[in-house]
């Protein structure tokens, strides 16, 4: 990562959600459409985004699915209008929980791992997009998917609790 110009860290996460809604609408479209078709060619799209929030680190096909993998849920929640996909304070779980996200998605997509954590985030970002609820803390989605498994872990916890404290606010004002 690189430091802003006031020597505070860059937020790349937020830098690339504000990227994604000033790209090309067919940059856009490839990036919602890459684990869709499988297809690895906005692989260049994402790279370019990276390089241009300060991210420097050497990437591989292992450091690089992450990043993929934020760069389409960010377009995702982006949109054909090109919203802002990143909101740190809209947690995920709130998110999830406000949307009708039932139970059982919640324990499928905390209890993932690998291609079918990756699947299970996608569904999840799909669901949000579609409800409306365009703007969410990236980073929990992003450390859920990353290679620190604690990170992951604390990730996991963090949504559950979220999506369980909404719904309790929810009960506790329905009655």
């Amino acid at each position: 990562m690189t430091d802003a110009p006031d020597d505070k860290p860059k937020d790349v996460i937020a830098s690339i959600a504000a990227q994604i809604a000033k790209i090309s609408t067919g940059d856009r479209a490839a990036l919602r459409r890459l684990y869709l078709t499988q297809s690895h060619q906005a692989d260049g799209v994402v790279i370019g985004l990276l390089y241009r929030a300060g991210v420097t680190m050497p990437l591989s096909a292992e450091t690089i699915a992450p990043w993929r993998l934020l760069a389409h849920v960010a377009a995702l929640l982006s949109g054909t209008g090109g919203g802002h996909a990143h909101a740190p304070a809209r947690r995920v779980g709130s998110a999830l929980q406000a949307i009708g996200f039932s139970e059982n998605r919640l324990l499928r997509l905390t209890a993932a791992r690998g291609a079918a954590l990756h699947g299970q985030i996608v569904r999840a970002a799909r669901m949000l997009a579609q409800r409306g609820e365009a703007s969410i803390n990236l980073w929990t989605l992003f450390h859920l998917a990353g290679r620190d498994p604690v990170r992951a872990e604390e990730a996991r916890i963090r949504i559950a609790q979220d999506y369980y404290a909404a719904a309790a606010r929810s009960e506790g004002n329905s009655q």
